[in-house]
């Protein structure tokens, strides 16, 4: 949760190095997702269209920030590119497996 009591939490004493600053980062990715879930469940707890709608659409915008944190955290550790892409060839392969499984039992 916020820690808006301390004004003084988001203070750094130095320059953080890019190793730093992509632990950093990896903390304001898990804010942003705490965001999209708690405005997607305010969304859906309530029938008033309009704050359906405004908390939709900052939750959107959360979504957006995650593609921009996302995006920086790459070119600060390439390294995180580099397991990322083998998570996404991992799901790929897993879908093609399954989507082979399927093929067989409809010829079946």
């Amino acid at each position: 949760m916020p820690s808006f009591a301390d004004p003084f939490v988001g203070n750094v004493e130095r320059k953080m190095t890019d190793q730093e600053l992509a632990q950093a980062i990896r903390l304001d990715i898990a804010g942003e997702l705490e965001a999209i879930y708690l405005y997607d469940s305010h969304a859906e707890a309530t029938d008033n269209v309009l704050a359906k709608s405004v908390l939709r659409d900052i939750r959107d915008e959360e979504k957006q920030h995650m593609g921009e944190l996302l995006t920086l955290l790459i070119q600060l550790d390439p390294e995180e590119k580099k397991l990322f892409e083998k998570g996404a060839g991992e799901v790929k392969e897993m879908m093609e497996e399954l989507e082979k499984i399927g093929k067989k039992k409809s010829k079946s």
